[in-house]
């Protein structure tokens, strides 16, 4: 008998002998869709887990009646859609309209502006609708976690065991009883999750294949217009989906017009269904912003023009004048030539100039004058056009200074080769090359007209530069924040021989006495708008202000220290003897704050699987190899790996971002790491059954544990000093113990 007639009589579970080698057959076995069944025992486990979450997730959800930490943001962007004014957030709008359409049907007016943290809400305020909007969705994802473990071959008990973690996970539990984003992601990840693997268990083209495709793609759109980082999870089903495909290429039962019947299903359901929803969030989101409003300034004119409100602004005249008065915009940053009534605290201590990206402001204008002696009424009595060449002064309206580039280094580029930005002196500084820049027309925007914006400065079409006369420097300004006492705004200043796109500028409003109301002098005029165009734009400065998230903060995690939980997020203190307190009420503390044991172990478990399976990643990808583990191990192999897969597509684009982190970036990994800590449990049950309920009930007595001690800061209940010092296991954990009366 031939070698290849033995190796058939003994294929591992899976394997089919085929003509001239044995395959792999890429469906679901019988026995797995068997184990993964749902039984009455299961509905019995999730009517029990409902309970819970409605005791530990619902408990106490309207305490405190007061603003916390980011629900300053996301209630005032609800609020935004109540007026209407334009705004520009780093997250997709999902979940913001829906918290938008709770306040609307909770016959919410609008009024009240989430300021600040602590503020108190007015009586009409719907925040205990809003907060259990995001209860729920953490609810839902309790379920939802027993489901995916089910469908992930484990067995009831063990399902029923990585639900409870996640159900007691103190940063789960904190973030879902408020007006914030991370209940609602961690809902879409975990519905994303649930429908891919029941997907992988159904019989291809059947009804149930159908429906849970659409359920993962559904999830995905969810997921992804909540949060940008949804796409992490896009990318752990695309990758899986790969793996998939790349086994029908490998099982000889399937044809290839079946196999293109795959690759078509799956890119309707994964990829237009998602983007379907996507596209909608954001077309909603335009419609029901059509006024100008904070985020006004950081759109470029074309997008700005086609704000309702926006007449006047339409109506710009197109030639700059010299008495002009106009706001100089920063042609990649979208943000103004900005100067304020403060000093720099270094160098000359002369007038900041900054990079400022709120508009209207009156210190984002300055008028055009001439470097000869032109009172300002004769500048303004006249036009004449400011031509390329042409050497201006610039003179700041609201403080009376001139810009102006002195010897000093600036506060953050100290180099050779750079100069400080400034203004000073007054209308009496004339003859002064300190004072004068060359205007150098160097390219015009595509709605422009000829070439006229090359040879004339015309708003909104003629990109130029500002070149110090004196110096010979070139005026710039980058990404870099000067620290408070600039107010964190982007640093101006003036260099050699700088790389292009720093130096691009270009006039976005433009008022002169003679052109304003003289219909003769041509208006801006913009190209059409589309809606593509705007979501294109809107993402480029959605990126923008993300990466502009640099500075310090003390509540900020590194993706090299969060696995670790060193640090914690203060959202909410009402100290004893505060004058907002009132004198009969104790004082609560909100501080958000993982789990100890779940923390620690899901990231030993997660580096454990990756140390032990990095080799079988390329065994995987071979569809002509035999793997003989036991099918406990392949369990842990497939399904562990998808979720530490997941965990590692969460986690480590967190080193490549350069903006500040927090605590609830990683939620999503954290849930991930969960779902290899139930995993791994399942493994231990089925390898050696005692062991492995020990390893089960003594993690779930450290969880409830951890839980427990911390409840106080998860839902802002009175706590003794000396208990709450004690439980500062950690020395960078910093939560107020003075908060407490006793």
């Amino acid at each position: 008998m031939s070698s290849y007639k033995l190796e058939k009589l003994k294929l591992p579970p899976g394997y089919k002998p085929g003509k001239w080698r044995p395959f792999h057959v890429a469906g679901p076995t019988s026995l797995t869709i068997e184990r993964t069944a749902i039984t009455r025992f299961d509905h019995f486990l999730i009517f029990l887990l409902l309970g819970l979450c409605v005791l530990i997730r619902l408990y106490n959800i309207p305490y405190p009646n007061k603003v916390i930490f980011d629900e300053t943001h996301f209630g005032g962007y609800a609020r935004s859609y109540f007026t209407g004014e334009f705004f520009v957030d780093v997250h997709p709008p999902l979940a913001k309209l829906v918290y938008y359409a709770i306040a609307i049907l909770c016959g919410w007016n609008g009024d009240f502006e989430f300021a600040e943290i602590g503020d108190k809400f007015d009586d009409n305020v719907p925040y205990v609708a809003m907060r259990l909007f995001s209860g729920i969705c953490g609810v839902l994802s309790v379920v939802l976690t027993y489901g995916i473990l089910r469908a992930s071959n484990c067995r009831s008990a063990v399902a029923f065991f990585g639900a409870l973690l996640v159900l007691i996970e103190n940063s789960l539990v904190t973030q879902s009883r408020l007006i914030m984003l991370d209940g609602p992601l961690i809902f879409g990840v975990a519905f994303s999750v649930l429908g891919f693997k029941r997907f992988q268990l159904a019989e291809p083209f059947t009804k149930r294949w159908f429906k849970f495709l659409m359920m993962t793609g559904i999830g995905l759109g969810i997921t992804m217009s909540i949060k940008l980082t949804g796409l992490f999870t896009v990318a752990w089903v695309g990758i899986l989906t790969i793996f998939q495909l790349w086994s029908y290429l490998g099982d000889l039962e399937v044809s290839d017009r079946q196999w293109f019947k795959h690759v078509y299903f799956r890119v309707f359901g994964l990829i237009i269904v998602p983007m379907t929803i996507y596209l909608g969030c954001f077309a909603i989101h335009f419609i029901n912003l059509p006024f100008n409003g904070p985020g006004s300034g950081a759109v470029s004119p074309s997008f700005k023009a086609t704000f309702q409100d926006s007449q006047d602004f339409r109506n710009t005249p197109v030639e700059v004048s010299y008495g002009s008065t106009v706001t100089i915009k920063h042609k990649n940053m979208e943000s103004y030539l900005h100067s304020h009534d403060h000093t720099y605290y270094t160098g000359s201590h002369q007038q900041q100039v900054t990079l400022y990206g709120f508009n209207p402001d009156e210190n984002n204008e300055w008028i055009i004058e001439t470097k000869n002696k032109s009172p300002l009424g004769q500048l303004q009595g006249k036009f004449k056009a400011v031509k390329d060449g042409d050497i201006v002064r610039l003179y700041h309206k609201s403080t009376g200074k001139y810009l102006t580039v002195n010897d000093e280094k600036p506060p953050i580029s100290e180099r050779d080769y750079s100069n400080e930005v400034a203004c000073s002196g007054d209308r009496d500084m004339l003859g002064n090359e300190e004072y004068e820049f060359k205007i150098r027309i160097i390219k015009s925007e595509s709605h422009s007209t000829l070439n006229l914006p090359m040879i004339k400065l015309r708003a909104t079409e003629t990109i130029f530069q500002l070149v110090h006369r004196a110096k010979g420097c070139v005026v710039i300004a980058h990404e870099d924040k000067l620290p408070g006492w600039g107010f964190n705004q982007n640093e101006v200043l003036c260099i050699d021989q700088p790389t292009i796109p720093n130096t691009m500028w270009y006039i976005e409003s433009n008022s002169h006495p003679v052109l304003d109301n003289n219909s003769e002098y041509e208006r801006v005029h913009f190209k059409n708008y589309s809606f593509f165009d705007k979501l294109i734009e809107y993402h480029f400065a959605m990126w923008r202000i993300n990466k502009s998230f640099t500075d310090k903060h003390p509540y900020s995690s590194g993706p090299e220290s969060w696995p670790f939980l060193l640090r914690g997020i203060n959202f909410f203190s009402n100290e004893a003897g505060s004058s907002d307190k009132l004198h009969d009420e104790d004082g609560s503390h909100i501080y958000l704050l993982g789990n100890v044991a779940i923390y620690y172990i899901g990231f030993i478990l997660v580096s454990l699987v990756i140390t032990k399976n990095i080799i079988n990643l390329f065994k995987i990808m071979n569809p002509f190899g035999l793997p003989y583990d036991p099918p406990f191990i392949s369990t842990l192999q497939s399904n562990g790996l998808e979720f530490v897969l997941g965990w590692m597509l969460h986690y480590f684009p967190s080193y490549q971002m350069s903006r500040q982190l927090f605590l609830h970036h990683y939620l999503s990994s954290l849930f991930f790491s969960i779902l290899v800590i139930a995993q791994y449990t399942e493994y231990q049950v089925t390898k050696r059954k005692v062991f492995g309920y020990l390893w089960m009930f003594s993690i779930s007595l450290l969880a409830i544990y951890c839980f427990v001690t911390f409840t106080p800061i998860i839902y802002g209940l009175d706590w003794s000093r000396s208990e709450c010092n004690h439980a500062k296991w950690f020395p960078s954990w910093d939560f107020n113990c003075m908060t407490y009366t006793h």
